[in-house]
């Protein structure tokens, strides 16, 4: 394959996660809240293969958008000529909040396991793992917020697509470092509206551009006017 085609096989990545992402998020869209353990339990156990569709799809996304993240960083490199401006941050980002969509699933699957053996659950049990789910969502908008501000600030440079895409990006960081701060203080069913918010923009925006790196690769670009750190 030669670069054009490898370009487009990244692009691709990032729309699959994209799609996967978005799929996974209105499968399972508003549970009950960690403030109703009884209502969260028996509703996991009343949806259990659609909670368990969710939570692999999102697992799945999470996976396939390390392929993107690593693509990315490739393009960023060769447009700051080796000034690791903003591929570093990115980079970093995109990892973390790969491994994070990952994580999240972990209390919903067990309060799926839970619900086999309603024997072994207990209120506090359930409460608790539904707490765990609610901070990895406050964890999961700070590292959307860092990745898309990031990359939005090197599309924004020219460095990527085009700068418009940019300013959505940080729209998008600016929406997921609210619902992040919120969600460790406020309780309820503020922060899943928040959260699946964020979710959606997020996905749209993942989305987009890469169907437009999809349609004109990097490669068929003019170089960048310069580095971030250039002398």
């Amino acid at each position: 394959m030669n670069e054009r085609a490898w370009e487009r096989a990244g692009a691709i990545s990032g729309l699959a996660a994209a799609v996967l992402l978005l799929v996974s998020l209105f499968l399972n869209p508003l549970p009950p809240t960690s403030e109703e353990p009884v209502l969260a339990f028996f509703y996991v156990a009343a949806n259990r293969s659609t909670v368990l569709l969710s939570a692999l799809l999102a697992t799945v996304a999470g996976v396939v958008f390390l392929w993107f993240v690593g693509h990315l960083r490739h393009l960023l490199q060769r447009a700051e000529g080796g000034a690791e401006a903003f591929s570093p941050v990115v980079f970093g980002a995109g990892v973390g909040l790969a491994i994070m969509t990952m994580v999240s699933t972990l209390p919903v699957t067990t309060l799926v396991s839970l619900s086999r053996n309603v024997e072994s659950a207990s209120q506090s049990m359930v409460f608790v793992l539904s707490e765990l789910h609610r901070l990895s969502l406050g964890a999961l908008g700070l590292l959307i917020a860092l990745f898309a501000a990031t990359a939005g600030a090197a599309m924004v440079r020219r460095e990527l697509m085009a700068p418009w895409l940019g300013w959505f990006g940080f729209a998008v960081g600016l929406i997921g470092l609210v619902a992040g701060v919120t969600s460790f203080y406020v309780p309820g069913v503020f922060v899943t509206i928040a959260s699946l918010v964020t979710g959606v923009v997020f996905a749209v925006w993942l989305g987009l551009t890469s169907v437009l790196m999809a349609y004109r690769p990097e490669v068929d670009r003019a170089p960048a006017t310069g580095t971030a750190f250039a002398h």
